[in-house]
């Protein structure tokens, strides 16, 4: 899974918006902004663990589907 951090951002300013709109209903875009990059750090370690378990499913159940596949030159014919 790749994450694109810049999208990621914008969602996040996105969503502190909708939270400072709650309080006052004019706050712009940069007001967001500079909320958002007081809780940007957290929120981006988040998603950089998350990454990283679907990183480390998506090995695992690699692994294991090659286990049990056989391979073509197993011997097994049906001349």
């Amino acid at each position: 899974m790749i994450v694109n951090y810049r999208k990621e951002w914008f969602n996040h300013v996105a969503k502190e918006r909708r939270r400072l709109q709650r309080k006052d209903k004019k706050a712009t875009h940069r007001q967001a902004m500079a909320a958002a990059s007081v809780t940007w750090p957290k929120q981006k370690a988040k998603l950089q663990r998350k990454a990283a378990r679907e990183a480390k499913k998506n090995r695992t159940v690699e692994s294991s589907s090659r286990a049990v596949q056989p391979t073509p030159d197993s011997g097994a014919s049906n001349e």
